[in-house]
């Protein structure tokens, strides 16, 4: 008896080391998608995006091993829901996905605003309509047209953010109201640096969102916020972000 016993034991010992050591080689599949210059699915001048390069780091110091797949949003959500990936970097917070989503600490931000030119002496901005009598542009195809019309200002339209950053430069309208993060990106890119200041209007925390389907999710979003605490006070948060603006 003691040796059928020993034999049971053994084995059951056996398959939680098998099954460990499999867990441990399978990497961890994340989904995204391409939302420059959080995440980028191709580089430019080798960066991958600030939210993608944050993950990199946080899952070395925890040692696992990561897949990050690049999906169309609705997709990766779906994926999540069921529990097919870890989760999805990046998303925003919205309270009908508490159902199936855990939510990181904020590890990063979306931030909109009006950008001016450095020499520009005209009214500095705290709210949305202290710009109103004033030439204002935006890009005519994000939310941050529609919320200057819902208001009352009829903006300039410019294409894109690369557009509207040459619009402004050139005159044609005075406040441009857009995201920050973005257009900090793209000015780096345009060798702009430095030819404009920019007043931040709203903010809105981007977070990891754990699939609440997925073995383990508590232990890993613990983990998940220790190593992101940990990379904020050793500097190498700020580090990442500053290649970016």
């Amino acid at each position: 008896m003691n040796i059928l016993v020993s034999i049971i034991l053994a084995l059951t010992l056996i398959q939680a080391s098998s099954l460990h050591a499999k867990s441990h080689l399978a990497p961890l599949r994340i989904a995204t998608e391409n939302y420059p210059p959080y995440e980028m699915l191709s580089p430019v001048d080798g960066l991958k995006g600030f939210d993608y390069e944050l993950l990199i780091e946080i899952y070395k110091l925890l040692d696992n091993e990561i897949s990050i797949e690049f999906l169309p949003w609705k997709r990766a959500l779906a994926y999540t829901q069921l529990g097919e990936v870890v989760g999805i970097l990046t998303c925003a917070y919205r309270k009908e996905r508490e159902e199936f989503i855990l939510y990181s600490d904020p590890i990063s931000s979306f931030v909109n605003g009006f950008y001016v030119r450095s020499d520009f002496s005209g009214p500095k901005p705290i709210l949305l309509e202290d710009v109103k009598g004033q030439k204002v542009g935006s890009i005519a195809a994000y939310e941050s047209f529609k919320a200057l019309q819902a208001i009352g200002i009829e903006p300039e339209p410019a294409q894109d953010t690369t557009t509207a950053i040459k619009m402004l430069s050139k005159q044609r309208f005075d406040y441009l109201y857009v995201n920050q993060q973005s257009t900090d990106f793209e000015i780096k890119q345009l060798g702009l640096r430095g030819k404009f200041k920019f007043y931040p209007i709203s903010k809105q925390d981007f977070y990891f969102c754990f699939s609440k389907q997925y073995e383990g999710v508590e232990h890993r979003a613990e983990d998940f916020n220790k190593a992101l605490h940990i990379l904020k006070k050793n500097g190498t948060y700020e580090r990442i972000h500053s290649k970016y603006r």
